[in-house]
């Protein structure tokens, strides 16, 4: 397989069936219409957190956290609601848990163009970065809003994305490969 086939692969591994991300242009980094991630990572098996945030039609946005590996993973899809530049206030649909976010910017490490702490992430994970062109648009539906936002994302970035998409390609290999008792 190669390139945007593998990466298919990887995304219906993953469970992604959503999304219409694209490249746009920079500015400033909103936490929102974005994807952030802990960092690309380099190996198919390493942990990641990322999430992001979509507007929908009615103008309310929608997100979720995906913690796991490019092999496993779940999301938690939630609803935000910005309270003030740099505070928002996300409700878990799942569960209607609520949690109050802090944003503070900080210095991206190289290969990204923005980067952000979140004080008050539900994940643990509090420093995450973006890339000028990882900008996501809204969703045709809200329905298509719910599942797999963050993995389809990330497929669909990795298009212009050449590190994204070696991880994503790698990811696709650990499936091709053959099971270690059919090896024997």
């Amino acid at each position: 397989m190669r390139g945007r086939s593998k990466a298919m692969v990887v995304g219906l591994a993953l469970g992604g069936v959503l999304g219409t991300a694209s490249c746009g242009g920079g500015g400033a980094a909103s936490p929102t219409e974005r994807l952030w991630v802990s960092g690309v990572p380099t190996n198919p098996k390493d942990d990641l957190t990322a999430f992001l945030t979509m507007r929908t039609e009615e103008d309310r946005y929608l997100g979720a956290f995906f913690q796991g590996t490019l092999l496993r993973g779940g999301h938690d899809v939630f609803r935000w609601t910005p309270v003030g530049d740099e505070r928002a206030q996300i409700e878990f649909l799942q569960d209607g848990k609520r949690v109050a976010l802090r944003f503070e910017t900080c210095k991206p490490s190289k290969g990204f163009d923005h980067c952000i702490l979140v004080h008050g992430d539900p994940t643990g994970t509090q420093r995450y970065q973006s890339r000028k062109r990882w900008v996501v648009r809204r969703p045709g539906r809200k329905r298509d809003a719910t599942v797999g936002m963050v993995t389809q994302a990330m497929l669909e970035l990795a298009e212009d994305d050449a590190e994204l998409s070696a991880a994503l390609d790698a990811a696709a290999a650990v499936l091709e490969a053959p099971a270690e008792d059919e090896a024997r």
